[in-house]
């Protein structure tokens, strides 16, 4: 099954014209496509699809720490609170960082762009990803 959905968002990455975000005040590059805002995945799934994925000729993508994960974030808009250039975006549930949980083992830190709040969940949970890769 989840090899069926990791085929399904492959397929939506390539029907949907992925972007690549590059914010003016980051260091960072973000993946921007659908499958930010329609497809959940487990820690462990994140982490597979990030370090796999091929976008703009570039092969180097990871999961984001939460740190970099914040940096998206736009305290003074709601619904989505990312900053303004990213146009897929679900404001509803918790995105993965790969910043490990210290009071649980395998717990994950993540953000919620409803609004910017950070919170932990089980790695085992269906979560959204947006993975980064520096700007060399």
């Amino acid at each position: 099954m989840r090899i069926l959905i990791m085929m399904a968002m492959a397929l939506s990455i390539m029907v949907a014209k992925p972007a690549i975000v590059t914010p003016a005040s980051g260091s960072l590059a973000w993946e921007d496509s659908i499958s930010n805002m329609d497809e959940k995945m487990t820690h462990s799934e994140a982490i597979e699809y990030c370090n796999t994925l091929t976008l703009g000729g570039f092969d180097d993508w990871r999961l984001p720490r939460l740190d970099e994960l914040l940096s998206i974030v736009d305290f003074t808009r709601y619904r989505p609170a990312t900053i303004k250039v990213f146009e897929y975006v679900d404001s509803d549930t918790l995105y993965w960082s790969s910043s490990a949980y210290a009071g649980e083992k395998r717990n994950f830190w993540g953000v919620d762009f409803k609004d910017g709040s950070t919170s932990h969940a089980s790695s085992i949970y269906d979560r959204f990803v947006r993975c980064t890769r520096d700007l060399k």
